[in-house]
């Protein structure tokens, strides 16, 4: 990925704004999109045979706070955020401007250090005998400090060209996405579902958030998503490898044909998940 000399500028209220500053990586690493059926695989059609919508980032040269280890020490390891989308859906990316107001609500459904875990949670029956989770998307991805907000943006390498399961799910093949992080200390706003559970955030990391705003931009510090519980909002900003590179000055590193990889980078075993929906597109 090519990255461009940038000054950090901190400071936004609502992580939505467009004032001019160069971007900065501020991670990088591997994306992965399941999804979870409400009936049995012959029977998923559309987006309402669907019970859960999960995108998963993995990454790369990260220092993760191991909870209860360490007293507070950060540790540099692999480890895995799965976030569960409210709507089973990215948000839609509109030809112009992002809309504030058009936020889509995600929170963190589990921070995983073992990949193992990771997949179980995924792939184990969750209500009924074939409603594991199928993966329906995989690639590269970037967060970027961008205009005083944060973005997150990826490319998909499987499948190689999205099917109706990705349009079902809102996957593009290259897109980007504002992104940024409810405030917990403050009444979640009106409008937004909220987890059932308060975030997990220790004391050291509540107290990096003010008592005066909603949303907090990811760019202040990427911790904040490191959690169980925490609760971000994704807006669409644009699409296509071209805009990207224009708009944010990165290239991502598309890695084509890696259907196989799945299976590589998760330990997944041949057989062990659906694979239709992440080599053919197909929902299942």
């Amino acid at each position: 990925m090519d990255r461009q000399e940038s000054a950090k500028k901190k400071g936004d209220n609502d992580g939505f704004d467009n004032s001019h500053t160069e971007p900065q990586i501020l991670e990088q690493g591997d994306i992965y999109f399941f999804y979870r059926p409400k009936k049995n695989s012959q029977d998923v059609k559309d987006i309402d045979d669907i019970r859960r919508f999960f995108m998963v980032t993995a990454p790369e040269n990260k220092y993760n706070h191991i909870e209860g280890e360490g007293k507070g020490d950060k540790n540099k390891r692999q480890f895995y955020r799965l976030f569960v989308i409210g709507k089973k859906s990215l948000p839609e990316i509109r030809k112009s401007e992002a809309r504030a107001s058009e936020r889509y609500w995600a929170r963190v459904g589990g921070v995983f250090e073992d990949k193992d875990e990771l997949t179980k949670d995924l792939f184990s029956d969750e209500f009924r005998e074939g409603d594991a989770a199928r993966p329906a998307g995989m690639g590269k991805y970037v967060i970027v400090e961008h205009q005083k907000h944060a973005e997150i943006a990826y490319i998909l390498g499987a499948p190689d060209e999205p099917g109706e399961a990705q349009k079902e799910l809102g996957i593009e093949k290259e897109a980007r996405y504002i992104i940024s992080v409810i405030n917990p200390k403050t009444p979640t706003p009106p409008g937004y579902p909220s987890a059932e559970e308060s975030p997990k955030y220790p004391d050291k990391v509540l107290k990096k958030f003010k008592d005066n705003e909603n949303f907090v931009s990811l760019s202040n510090d990427t911790e904040f998503i490191n959690y169980l519980n925490a609760q971000i909002i994704l807006i669409g900003a644009g699409e296509g490898k071209d805009t990207i590179y224009k708009d944010l000055g990165i290239s991502i590193d598309e890695e084509k044909g890696t259907n196989g990889d799945i299976f590589k980078k998760l330990d997944i075993k041949k057989g062990q998940i659906s694979t239709k929906p992440l080599t053919e597109g197909k929902l299942e």
